[in-house]
């Protein structure tokens, strides 16, 4: 039995929540309005990220009075993990792959590059929205635990 953080919990459930709208909203505009790609996934994150914040917030981390402050500080560490973060670990597991299992095309090494770099993403922006919910807001970023079977 493994014991989680019930914000751990409440955070997953919210990513796979924002995963399904930015897909929506991104396949609305670039499919449904003819908006470009680069634009529909601009619009797409801006709104979805803006959403996250404020459920984030107030549901996942109990901090109901985070403000701008923790807006821009949610605003650094996303666009951290999602810059930085994820692409060195992208450009890192391509190296890694094409020295360990040089006969595994691209078109299978990229896509499996950016799963683990989104799970790598996922431990990183939980981390940094805990910290910065904690440090702007008065909630309790450390929720109480409950219990999860494996």
């Amino acid at each position: 039995m493994v014991t989680l953080d019930r914000s751990a919990v409440r955070y997953v459930v919210v990513g796979l929540a924002n995963t399904g709208l930015d897909l929506a909203l991104f396949t609305a505009l670039a499919v449904g309005l003819d908006a470009r790609p680069v634009v529909a996934n601009v619009v797409s994150t801006v709104v979805v990220m803006t959403i996250s914040f404020f459920v984030n917030r107030s549901w996942v981390f109990g901090a109901d009075d985070a403000g701008a402050r923790a807006y821009a500080g949610f605003v650094a560490v996303t666009l951290f993990s999602g810059l930085v973060l994820q692409s060195l670990v992208i450009l890192g597991v391509l190296q890694l792959a094409g020295a360990v299992a040089p006969e595994v095309p691209h078109d299978l090494a990229a896509p499996a590059a950016k799963v683990v770099a989104m799970g790598v993403g996922m431990v990183s922006n939980f981390l940094g929205y805990r910290y910065v919910f904690a440090r702007f807001g008065s909630g309790t970023a450390s929720s109480s635990s409950t219990t999860a079977n494996p």
